[in-house]
């Protein structure tokens, strides 16, 4: 029999009321987990530009109104639907930012779950982390082991996920050069620890004395200060040529 935690009728969170907002931090209800779903008492979560976006609808898919707001949230199972079996109470796992998606089409079968038309968005079209207690569907929770802490993968959960599926789908070799453009900055610098691990040459593109640094320490062989000179290293390892390259500009 799965153990019993105590859960509470209400909680805090971070709630918008309308497009645009305000965000006001109020008591709502806890929400209960469907057959398929699983509670978690969230105990970090990591805040993205995305999040404003969502709250000022500044996108043309529809927003969930009221909106709790968050998708990189590090918690703890609490309860869990009758179907669910392979997440126990007690668990550690992340709630992303897709939520849940269909699992049987196209995509989802080809790991391209953000692309499904059935997926379900944390704190965009359903209320995400910014609260206590957060809902999310059990096959799409990550389990997260409990001797690493929560407060280090929550923003994993998001700017983590973003840069490994780039590198990933890079299908760069180790021993192989990556670009990353943006290196020094939040996606940038998770960018450059993941190829590092993957045994991937870095070729770091930014603009800053103190983001050079930043490159320098994290190990990336050529390192951007202006157009001028980022062309001319690129120029130089026509000999070795970058195995891909990767934006992490928000802006751009």
């Amino acid at each position: 029999m799965a153990p019993q935690i105590p859960i509470p009728e209400k909680q805090w969170a971070q709630v918008a009321d309308k497009v645009g907002g305000p965000v006001q931090y109020r008591q709502i209800a806890v929400p209960k987990p469907g057959a398929d779903e699983v509670l978690v008492n969230i105990k970090y979560s990591g805040v993205c530009h995305t999040d404003l976006h969502a709250m000022k609808g500044d996108w043309p898919l529809d927003v969930k109104m009221p909106l709790v707001g968050g998708h990189e949230g590090a918690g703890v199972v609490v309860a869990r639907g009758q179907l669910v079996t392979d997440v126990e109470i007690g668990d550690h796992v992340g709630i992303k930012w897709i939520n849940g998606s269909c699992l049987s089409c196209d995509f989802c079968e080809s790991a391209n779950e953000p692309l499904c038309q059935k997926a379900i968005l944390s704190g965009y079209t359903v209320d995400g982390t910014f609260q206590q207690y957060c809902i999310g569907k059990a096959a799409h929770v990550t389990p997260i082991p409990k001797n690493v802490p929560l407060d280090q993968i929550a923003p994993i959960l998001c700017a983590g996920v973003t840069v490994y599926k780039a590198l990933k789908e890079s299908k760069a070799a180790p021993g192989q050069a990556v670009a990353i453009v943006g290196a020094g900055g939040g996606l940038g610098s998770l960018a450059q620890q993941y190829a590092k691990a993957m045994g991937l040459q870095i070729i770091a593109v930014d603009a800053g004395n103190e983001k050079r640094e930043l490159c320098m320490k994290m190990g990336a062989k050529i390192r951007g200060r202006s157009q001028a000179a980022t062309s001319s290293r690129c120029q130089s390892r026509r000999s070795n040529p970058r195995r891909s390259h990767h934006d992490f500009y928000g802006n751009v």
